[in-house]
């Protein structure tokens, strides 16, 4: 019978990869992949019985893990480079298969800790990360909202087919956890753009006008909203020209209807950028 239970570790760190559970390193204990810590925040009720939700948080995620060092004519060697990539000064992205489902999460280094006793035993090490965002992502996904269908279709064996712009709307599956923020790119030209989740009746509207020469850029992520418009490759600031009944929407777990309109003029493409996000691995 074929063994199907695999787990791999891959860490970034300052341009350099080192993976934990293949021939060189032999993975013994992984903690904190399935889940970070919770808070539920519970106040009493002044009747004395029982209480309610006040608020919850999912803490900061902790991970750590042991391994042995396979190769013990080189384990001096493997201290060296575990010591220099495992830099507090340095941040990382750890990627994690776990039997087939790959998901990533950024990281700090929290501590790093050779097991040994003496110097003859087999290299092992502990070492514990701490994740401030607490949510694994899968790799990104992009989604094109404008289509082209069929052709027209001319006697005569005319040389060419005329493309017909497809429908102005698309479903979204979000099969994460957890809401998702998104990348919004709208390709001008248009006036005065707008992109709509008809799921839950939230939109953005820019109410400026875009040559062919622009690119609109929306991101909704949580502390790092920007709209932003380029051009010749250079991007200016323009949340100036948000619609003030706008909201910087996320995709809900499940189906998103997602529409794209503009007063006037057709744009060349408008696409969304995202990343699900996960409790755990």
């Amino acid at each position: 019978m074929i063994n199907t239970k695999f787990l791999t570790l891959t860490l970034e760190s300052n341009g350099e990869v080192l993976e934990l559970g293949n021939n060189e390193y032999k993975l013994l204990e992984v903690h904190g992949l399935e889940a970070s810590d919770y808070d539920v925040n519970v106040t009493e009720h002044y009747s004395g019985i029982g209480g309610y939700v006040k608020n919850k948080k999912i803490l900061p995620r902790e991970i750590y893990f042991t391994a042995d060092c396979m190769d013990w004519n080189s384990c001096e060697e493997q201290r060296q480079r575990l010591i220099k990539f495992f830099n507090p000064l340095n941040s990382g992205t750890v990627k994690v298969n776990y039997c087939g489902i790959e998901r990533y999460i950024n990281y700090e280094v929290e501590s790093f800790k050779d097991n040994r006793t003496n110097l003859y035993e087999q290299l092992n090490f502990t070492v514990y990360i701490i994740c401030p965002d607490p949510y694994f992502y899968e790799a990104e996904k992009l989604e094109e909202l404008t289509t082209w269908i069929g052709g027209l279709n001319f006697p005569l064996n005319l040389p060419f087919n005329l493309k017909q712009r497809g429908e102005d709307k698309k479903n979204i599956f979000n099969d994460g956890h957890v809401d998702t923020p998104v990348e919004v790119v709208f390709k001008g030209p248009a006036i005065n753009p707008k992109i709509v989740n008809q799921t839950t009746g939230k939109f953005i509207q820019v109410n400026r006008e875009l040559t062919s020469e622009d690119t609109l850029y929306i991101t909704t992520a949580y502390r790092n909203k920007k709209v932003e418009i380029e051009r010749n490759g250079i991007r200016t600031n323009a949340f100036n020209y948000i619609d003030l009944d706008s909201t910087f929407f996320s995709l809900s777990v499940g189906d998103n209807l997602i529409e794209y309109s503009t007063q006037s003029l057709e744009p060349q493409g408008v696409s969304i950028k995202y990343s699900q996000k996960y409790l755990g691995v």
